[in-house]
């Protein structure tokens, strides 16, 4: 697929009226010729992951499109998506090719099944990849007005003196609960692939890394505040590793057209060099994952990202205006 190709889907489908969509902005400017640098970012993205898998285009403006009226709600399912098209582009740009074909599937595995999102053949291995990205707007109004904010579950006598931001932990543990689920299932259509989870959070990625590591109630420790009714940790034999992106306030800035954090030039491109680090955890017990494979996918080992954000902690207490 062609950009303009992409760029005709996004004219004709999303609608231009305000308030019935929350890309009106872009897809009007678009059909009067103006196209922002969102939208060139998103179409030229489409066009890339089309050429690959043809239809995906279609199918994501359609879902896209789908998202009718304005608001909280809708913003966020837009930015679902996007996340979804964005890790999707850095799959495709890691890929073996076959001529000048990636070898990428989208949504491989059994018909009629919750599949994930793609596999690919990154480094010699296939890699099937699950994409989920939390709703975090609420959540960072309180993050920014509370003074302590909590990132793991502590014993509320710790903090029953202050106005606190809980963790966001439920939304990871739903995450690993579904990726467990997906790739249980996909493990009958390529047994020997390793299984990636995604999650694109925003800046704060010290609190998706507390939810899975923290020794008070982390979700991949033996002290999970997620357990069998037996009462041990619940485990997830079939996700190799997890991935924690901080990206999802790129996307806010673009579609708010203001200028990109840490040197970005294209909310829509997964690749980026310089920091932040796109973290990479292993799964306790799991299969190894190949460097070779990690760099491809632009992920560096937990251990390897420098700075704050990668510690995994329980209380931050915020401190000036």
């Amino acid at each position: 697929m062609q950009f303009d190709e992409a760029l005709k889907l996004v004219v004709d489908k999303v609608p231009t009226e305000y308030p019935k969509h929350m890309l009106h902005y872009f897809a009007a400017n678009a059909a009067r010729g103006v196209v922002l640098p969102f939208t060139v970012g998103l179409c030229r993205t489409l066009a890339e992951i089309d050429s690959a898998t043809p239809g995906y285009a279609a199918e994501m403006v359609d879902r896209l499109a789908g998202i009718a009226g304005t608001g909280e709600e809708q913003y966020e399912a837009v930015l679902q998506i996007l996340a979804e098209v964005y890790v999707t582009q850095g799959v495709v740009a890691a890929a073996s090719r076959e001529g000048l074909a990636p070898q990428v599937v989208h949504e491989p595995g059994p018909a009629g099944k919750k599949n994930p999102e793609c596999e690919a053949l990154i480094a010699g291995r296939w890699c099937a990849i699950e994409v989920k990205t939390p709703k975090l707007i609420a959540h960072a109004r309180q993050r920014s007005s509370n003074p302590l904010q909590v990132t793991a579950r502590v014993p509320r006598e710790t903090t029953k003196d202050f106005q606190l931001t809980p963790p966001r932990d439920n939304p990871v543990k739903d995450f690993l609960v579904s990726a467990e689920a997906k790739f249980t299932v996909y493990k009958a259509h390529r047994a020997d692939a390793l299984r990636l989870l995604f999650i694109v959070w925003d800046d704060f990625c010290n609190e998706p890394i507390s939810a899975l590591l923290s020794p008070v109630s982390g979700l991949l420790t033996n002290q999970s505040f997620h357990r069998t009714a037996d009462g041990t940790a619940v485990a997830y034999p079939h996700v190799d590793g997890i991935a924690v992106v901080r990206h999802q306030h790129q996307f806010l800035r673009a579609t708010r057209e203001k200028p990109l954090a840490d040197g970005v030039v294209d909310a829509m491109r997964f690749h980026h060099d310089g920091f932040p680090p796109k973290a990479f955890i292993e799964m306790p017990g799991g299969r190894p994952v190949p460097r070779d494979v990690l760099d491809a996918l632009n992920l560096a080992p937990l251990h390897a990202c420098l700075g704050a954000e990668y510690i995994p902690g329980e209380i931050i207490m915020w401190s000036g205006g």
